[in-house]
């Protein structure tokens, strides 16, 4: 059977009792960590650490850390960790917590949901964030679920088939650690996404190794272009550029929380960021023909965040990448060569600059 129930639900079970409010399960006590400082280094999550006995990598990590800070961002249940309990518990029960682009018929992503069931667009579905709020959704619709058994929450949910109804029991201890663990940090990613800490909030900074922004089958394609000038750049070029097809997908060259310019029409309409604090490294990501991802949300080092495109100020298909080694401006001193850059740290663990 694997991670994921053999038989898929239908719609989503709208009910139209309203819980009634009662004090949320304080999960983060003495046994917990102690969250950070609301104004340092935030939540540190390794590429591979054990929680609850059980060995979670850097893809489930960054998932479930989208899943804790959606419930911290969503209005009902932004003071109640239970709610991440429960959508961790279902996510690790349907998807292993990975945002799994197939499944049983075509339900896709961390929560196995179905386009053609009302869940929303594929795209909606794989993007973590916005499928944890379409749970929570229809989670605080049902009544007592801050109290009932976690199983019997998700189930209502989810509608498996009476068989797997039970499953998702077994992964509580497993998300009532993830979520000790994330939830003070899901509060520090909402505070630098809406920017309503007085202080100068350093995003979640995953650790991990550096990666090459696209597959390592087109790494050659590196034209080595930082610093050239032409009629294509209005001063001189700030990155380089991989002359791959478009489609290809366009992968975080770091850990970090993204962040997505609309206002910089050379690089197309979006200009992707993965900055690991507000003066420490961070990665740009431009022309793309479509982002997989949204500001705010914490990626590790080698997930796809776009598709390589030819829009903006491009001749053709091709990824224009850039590093800032202090998260400075485009012309910044800070702004260093790629191609020397990711020769000597690719492969190896990421730091600040």
């Amino acid at each position: 059977m694997g991670n994921h129930s053999a038989a898929k639900y239908g719609a989503p079970l709208l009910l139209g009792g309203v819980a009634l409010p009662i004090l949320f399960l304080a999960l983060i006590g003495s046994q917990a960590s102690q969250p950070p400082d609301p104004c340092g280094h935030g939540v540190v999550a390794d590429p591979a650490t054990t929680v609850a006995n059980q060995k979670i990598d850097a893809e489930q990590m960054s998932v479930a850390t989208q899943i804790v800070a959606a419930a911290r961002a969503f209005g009902p249940t932004s003071n109640k960790p239970h709610a991440a309990v429960i959508a961790l518990a279902t996510a690790r029960q349907e998807s292993g917590i990975r945002n799994l682009g197939y499944g049983d018929r075509d339900s896709l992503g961390a929560f196995q949901q179905r386009p053609s069931q009302g869940w929303g667009t594929i795209d909606q579905i794989r993007n973590v964030s916005h499928a944890t709020t379409t749970f929570l959704q229809h989670l605080v619709r049902v009544p007592g679920w801050e109290t009932m058994r976690v199983t019997d929450a998700a189930a209502t949910v989810q509608r498996p088939a009476e068989e797997y109804s039970g499953l998702y029991e077994q992964w509580v201890p497993l998300a009532n650690d993830l979520t000790k663990q994330l939830w003070p940090g899901a509060i520090l990613a909402l505070a630098a996404a809406t920017n309503t800490q007085s202080c100068n909030p350093i995003v979640l900074a995953a650790a991990g190794t550096i990666v090459y922004p696209v597959p390592a089958t087109f790494t050659a394609t590196n034209q080595n272009n930082w610093g050239h000038s032409g009629g294509h750049w209005s001063s001189w070029h700030t990155g380089t550029d991989f002359s791959v097809q478009c489609g290809t997908p366009v992968l975080a060259a770091t850990s970090g929380t993204i962040g997505i310019d609309r206002s910089q029409s050379w690089a197309g309409p979006w200009l992707v960021t993965v900055v690991t604090g507000p003066s420490s490294l961070a990665t740009w990501y431009a022309h793309m023909q479509q982002v997989l991802v949204s500001p705010g949300q914490v990626v590790t080092a080698g997930q796809q965040i776009g598709k390589v495109g030819a829009l903006g100020n491009a001749t053709g298909c091709h990824l224009h990448f850039e590093v800032h080694l202090h998260n400075g401006s485009i012309y910044g001193p800070d702004n260093t060569d790629p191609t020397p850059w990711l020769a000597a740290h690719a492969g190896r663990a990421a730091g600040p600059g």
